[in-house]
């Protein structure tokens, strides 16, 4: 039976008799949507790339796609030859999940104070869910095995797969921030037989200050566009047709000067996987005074075919 949002924020922070004590029922499938959904809402790649979710820790996903045009002209009772037919680009993408999990203590003194706010309960957990979903996506975005960073070597990410074997990599360090170059030479390093849907689907993804500075670059302009974007900051910017987003979640290295990644695919080659069996729970103990909120998940970052990406790193992304 579908849960409204409401609801499941409710259920898991008053109570403890749907989502139990420590250790008892996970989420049902419904609900683990739902809040699939609600950890998204505020997030770049969460809600722009696929994904998946199965029962088990470990599974294989199979791809199936076209790079391109798979439709040619016909002559009457003849059959397509061999080089006018298009070939699915095939094979399986294995999800294999880590463990997470977000545990937050309220003392017994903010909840009593708080106990006759409205709103209040509704508003812990959305800030539990809404943080839970960046810290995921920052995860997703940035893991790295190398990492000195606990949290982000649990697993390599779509930044770290992109710059791996397959991918097209860019070195822009001497390219400063001319960054209609940058995303021209990543679009240009595509294979052509991936770039027929990147106009519909591809995506530009960068730092948000890259987004910034990149808009700003575009208000210089003498144009009526130009006073557009410096107004409008909701407009959507696009390189040759291709969505340009910028992340919160993509880290930019301090220096001299700050530097960052852009990364050029089809949003649906990046895949975020999911057990189904996430739990979210509260367990109040007497002994500290406090009920904990526990979010418990197993989630992987998976880019389907690396030759399908494009990643510029060194990027300039200094303030100015």
């Amino acid at each position: 039976m579908s849960i409204s949002n409401a609801e499941l924020l409710r259920k898991a922070t008053l109570t403890t008799s749907d989502f139990g004590g420590a250790g008892e029922a996970p989420l049902s499938v419904e609900q683990v949507k739902q809040f699939l959904v609600l950890m998204a809402a505020n997030q770049t790649f969460l809600p722009d790339t696929r994904t998946v979710t199965a029962n088990a820790n470990k599974w294989v996903e199979s791809i199936v796609d076209f790079g391109g045009r798979i439709t040619r002209g016909g002559a009457e009772a003849t059959r397509l030859g061999e080089s006018e037919r298009a070939k699915p680009t095939t094979g399986n993408v294995e999800i294999s999940t880590v463990l997470l999990r977000a545990e937050v203590p309220v003392s017994d003194e903010a909840m009593e104070d708080n106990v006759a706010e409205e709103g209040f309960a509704n508003d812990l957990e959305r800030m539990i869910a809404n943080q839970f979903g960046f810290d995921v996506e920052e995860l997703l975005v940035n893991g790295d095995t190398a990492s000195a960073d606990t949290y982000l070597k649990l697993l390599d990410g779509w930044l770290k797969q992109a710059e791996g074997t397959g991918g097209h990599v860019l070195d822009a360090e001497t390219l400063g921030q001319d960054y209609q170059t940058i995303f021209k030479r990543l679009l240009m390093s595509i294979p052509n037989r991936f770039r027929g849907t990147l106009r519909q689907d591809g995506r530009f993804y960068v730092p948000q200050a890259l987004e910034d500075l990149y808009r700003d670059q575009l208000s210089s302009r003498g144009t009526p566009l130009g006073d557009f974007t410096l107004e409008d900051g909701s407009k959507t910017l696009r390189y040759m047709g291709i969505e340009i987003k910028g992340s919160a979640s993509m880290i930019v290295s301090a220096g001299t000067p700050d530097k960052g990644h852009v990364l050029l695919t089809n949003r649906n080659n990046l895949y975020q996987g999911w057990r189904r069996q996430m739990t979210i729970e509260t367990f109040r103990d007497p002994r500290e005074g406090a009920t904990s909120f526990i979010v418990t998940a197993r989630v992987d970052a998976e880019v389907a075919i690396a030759e399908a990406t494009a990643i510029a790193k060194n990027v300039n992304v200094e303030p100015e």
